[in-house]
């Protein structure tokens, strides 16, 4: 038995393996711990990139051509502001989706996309 498969017995048996019911539900520990790692990875990017995709459409801001253009002072100061709200709105997004999308008590029916 290596030491991987005694560390999933261990866990299964204790508090945590079974308020989450591990064996009940046909996982490990290291599974749900992989799949946490990769959740948490790909949240990360998306916190990462997906403000910086949306602000380089130009958002809302308006480039004055008297100000510079788009390398202008206030249009700059403007996408950097843009990149905060997304990173916030990206943030506020996945915190209310992510339940969703992981608990059984959670069913969204009749959705029209």
């Amino acid at each position: 038995m290596g030491l991987i498969t005694k560390w999933n017995n261990y866990v299964s048996k204790s508090f945590i393996g079974k308020y989450f019911k591990l064996e009940e539900h046909g996982t490990t520990f290291t599974t749900e711990l992989v799949g946490a790692t990769a959740t948490f990875l790909t949240m990360s990017y998306i916190l990462a990139v997906n403000p910086s995709i949306l602000a380089d459409s130009g958002g809302p801001c308006v480039p004055n051509p008297e100000d510079g253009g788009i390398i202008g002072p206030t249009y700059q100061e403007c996408l950097f502001k843009i990149k905060q709200q997304y990173v916030t709105a990206t943030a506020i997004g996945s915190m209310i989706g992510e339940p969703c999308i992981h608990h059984d008590n959670l069913k969204i029916e009749n959705v029209v996309y």
